[in-house]
C-alpha cells in the first residue's frame, strides 16, 4: 500500500514539474497547453512559483512525511486556475493535465494526512509548575524507543521499547521489532525477549508470581507472556483492529487491557487465555480520521477503581468495578491533559506521562493539576511511568521515553529519566 502511495506521490510530482515548465518555459512541446496559461505575466510568475512550490514540496514529501497534506493542499489549489481556464476555453484535450493534478493531490492527501493530524492534535491546558529533581539514568543506542516500565520488588526493571517504528504510516509496526529489556538493580541488562518482526513491544505488567505480561501491537495483536522457565508464549490474540495497549491486572485476578483503536476495555484470563469485552465505551475512542493520538491508552487500578487515559480526548476516566467484576458508567476526573500512561503515587497523586506533549503532569487527589517535569529534565517523548518496588526506591519515579520520536525520526535515543516528586527542595 506504502508503495501505491509513493507511486501516486511520484506521478504527481511529474505532473506538477510538467505544468511548472509549461508556464515558467512555455515550452515547444506543448504549444497548445499555452490556451490555459494566464496572458497576464504578472499571473503567469504568480502561477509558475506556487507550482514549483508544490513541485518541490511534494518531492521532499516523499522524505519528510509530515510535509505530503500540506504539499498536496497547495498542488490542488494550483491546479483550480488550470481547471477556470480550461473550462472557459472549451477544449477537451487540455482537461487531462488540471484534472491529473486536482485527483492526484486529493488522493495524496487522503492518503498520508500526518501533517494535518499532528497540527490537530489536541490542545494540552497550561499548568502551573511544581518541577521536581531529575537525573538521566541511561540514554539508549538510536533508534531505540521506549514504550513501557514495569519494576520488581527486588529493584529489577523492565523496559518495553521497540526500533524500526514508522510514525507515518498508519501500519507504523510493519517494520517494527519490538524488545522487552530486563535491569537489574546494580544496572546491568539482557533482552528477555524479541517480538517477531511486525509486531510491537507494547506495555509490559509483572504479575506477582513474576511472570511478564506484554501487550504487541500488528496486523494481528496479541498479549505475550514471558517467565523464567518456559518459552514466550502468546495467551490470546485480539480481534482484527484492536489495538492493545495498557495493561494491568484487575482485584479479579484478571487482566484488563485498554483498546486504542475500538474504544473497548478487554477481560482475559491468564490462565484460559479467555477474551472478553469487559466495556465498550464511545468515550474511550478517539476523534475519526484526524486522530494522531490513540484513544484509551494508560490503564491502572486504584483499589477497585479502573483508571484510563484517553490521550485523544485528553481525558482522564474512572470506572468502578462491582463485586461480580462489572464496570460501572465512566466519570471524568481529570481533562486537559493528553496523557499517554500514568503511575500511582503513594498518596494517590496520578503521574500522567504525556509523550509527544513533554511533560509529566501531577493529579494530587484533590484533583490539583502541576507540570513536575518538562523538557530542562529530559522529559523527551515521555510514553509512561511506574514507582520503584523495592524500599530503597518506592517514591523514586521511573519515566521511559522515545527521545522525541515525533519530531527527531529515526536517529532518536529512548531515555531512563529518574524523578524524585516526593523529595523535599
Amino acid at each position: 500500500m506504502n508503495i501505491l502511495i509513493i507511486s501516486f506521490q511520484l506521478v504527481l510530482c511529474l505532473a506538477l514539474l510538467i505544468a511548472a515548465s509549461i508556464i515558467s518555459f512555455r515550452l515547444k512541446l506543448f504549444k497548445q497547453s499555452e490556451n490555459i496559461i494566464p496572458k497576464s505575466r504578472g499571473w503567469r510568475i504568480v502561477q509558475a512559483v506556487f507550482l514549483w512550490i508544490a513541485f518541490i514540496a511534494n518531492l521532499a514529501g516523499i522524505a519528510v512525511p509530515f510535509l505530503v497534506f500540506f504539499a498536496s493542499c497547495i498542488a490542488f489549489a494550483t491546479a483550480i486556475p488550470l481547471v477556470f481556464k480550461a473550462a472557459h476555453v472549451k477544449l477537451s484535450n487540455l482537461w487531462a493535465l488540471p484534472a491529473l493534478l486536482m485527483i492526484l493531490s486529493v488522493t495524496v492527501g487522503i492518503a498520508k494526512p500526518l501533517g494535518l493530524k499532528v497540527i490537530a492534535l489536541p490542545k494540552a491546558d497550561e499548568l502551573p509548575l511544581n518541577i521536581c529533581s531529575a537525573r538521566v539514568i541511561k540514554t539508549y543506542d538510536e533508534g531505540l524507543w521506549f514504550e513501557g516500565i514495569a519494576a520488581g520488588d527486588d529493584g529489577t526493571l523492565y523496559l518495553s521499547g521497540n526500533r524500526n517504528i514508522d510514525f507515518s504510516r498508519g501500519d507504523y509496526y510493519h517494520t517494527a521489532q519490538g524488545e522487552l529489556i530486563e535491569r537489574k538493580s546494580d544496572g546491568s541488562e539482557h533482552i528477555l525477549f524479541k517480538t517477531p518482526m511486525g509486531n510491537t513491544s507494547g506495555v509490559p505488567f509483572l504479575a506477582p508470581d513474576k511472570s511478564i505480561y506484554l501487550t504487541s501491537h500488528g496486523a494481528t495483536s496479541c498479549i505475550w507472556r514471558i517467565n523464567n522457565s518456559n518459552q514466550p508464549v502468546q495467551i490470546v490474540q485480539f480481534p482484527k483492529g484492536a489495538w492493545p495497549n495498557g495493561l494491568d491486572e484487575g482485584p479479579d485476578g484478571m487482566l484488563y487491557s485498554a483498546d486504542s483503536q475500538l474504544g473497548v476495555i478487554w477481560r482475559i484470563d491468564p490462565k484460559t487465555g479467555s477474551l472478553e469485552e469487559a466495556m465498550r465505551d464511545p468515550a474511550l475512542l478517539a476523534r475519526p480520521f484526524i486522530s494522531l493520538a490513540p484513544g484509551a491508552n494508560g490503564l491502572h487500578f486504584k483499589g477497585r477503581d479502573l483508571l484510563v487515559t484517553v490521550s485523544d480526548r485528553t481525558t482522564l476516566l474512572k470506572y468502578t468495578v462491582d463485586e461480580k467484576g462489572k464496570l460501572g458508567k465512566s466519570s471524568v476526573i481529570a481533562t486537559g491533559i493528553p496523557g499517554d500512561d500514568f503511575a500511582i503515587g503513594q498518596d494517590g497523586s496520578l503521574f500522567v506521562t504525556t509523550h509527544p506533549y513533554n511533560t509529566v503532569v501531577k493529579i494530587s487527589p484533590a484533583g490539583e493539576r502541576t507540570i513536575i517535569g518538562k523538557m530542562e529534565q529530559h522529559i523527551n517523548g515521555a510514553t509512561d511511568a511506574i514507582f520503584g518496588k523495592s524500599p530503597h526506591d518506592i517514591n523514586t519515579l521511573y519515566v521511559v521515553t522515545d527521545g522525541g520520536a515525533f519530531t527527531g525520526g529515526p536517529k532518536t535515543r529512548g531515555e531512563l529519566v529518574v524523578l524524585e516528586p516526593y523529595s523535599k527542595k
